[in-house]
């Protein structure tokens, strides 16, 4: 019997180290995974920091629109710059091939994640269809710059 809560206790231990910190402001809400979560498949991880979460929300309020003007996959779903409150946020940190610090920022509408609002603070939600209502970019802290924006298609 010790054994199976020993094993028990050790599991839950390793889970919650892959639990994102939730941050949340009056203007964001985000996830933000340690450095130890298997999430994305990048080598060189790092566990961002809350002013290095700030700088990128900064970026998409005021730079995503110019980098989102071609408004792909947005005709029948939101215009994601427009609507930056509704969309829940993942943050991942890697370290890219040239040394430089980057945040993978996975984002969700929020109404649509509702029923699984524990999911999203666990894992990375990967979602291939939905239009604007899911959406991923990059943030590279050493150029400040938006990088790499891909908005899902329509199944």
């Amino acid at each position: 019997m010790k054994y199976i809560i020993i094993l028990f206790l050790s599991s839950c231990f390793i889970y919650a180290q892959n639990v994102a910190e939730h941050f949340k402001t009056r203007q964001f809400e985000v996830a933000i995974f340690p450095e130890s979560s298997n999430e994305i498949m990048q080598q060189n991880r790092f566990t961002p920091t809350k002013e290095e979460i700030i700088k990128a929300e900064n970026a998409l309020k005021f730079k995503l629109k110019f980098l989102n003007n071609p408004l792909i996959n947005q005709s029948r779903s939101p215009i994601i710059h427009k609507n930056l409150k509704k969309y829940k946020r993942q943050y991942f940190g890697y370290i890219n091939n040239k040394g430089e610090k980057i945040l993978y920022i996975n984002s969700l509408w929020s109404k649509s994640i509702k029923e699984h609002h524990w999911h999203w603070l666990n894992e990375i939600i990967w979602i291939s269809d939905g239009g604007s209502y899911y959406w991923n970019i990059e943030y590279n802290l050493e150029t400040k710059e938006l990088e790499n924006l891909k908005v899902n298609g329509y199944a």
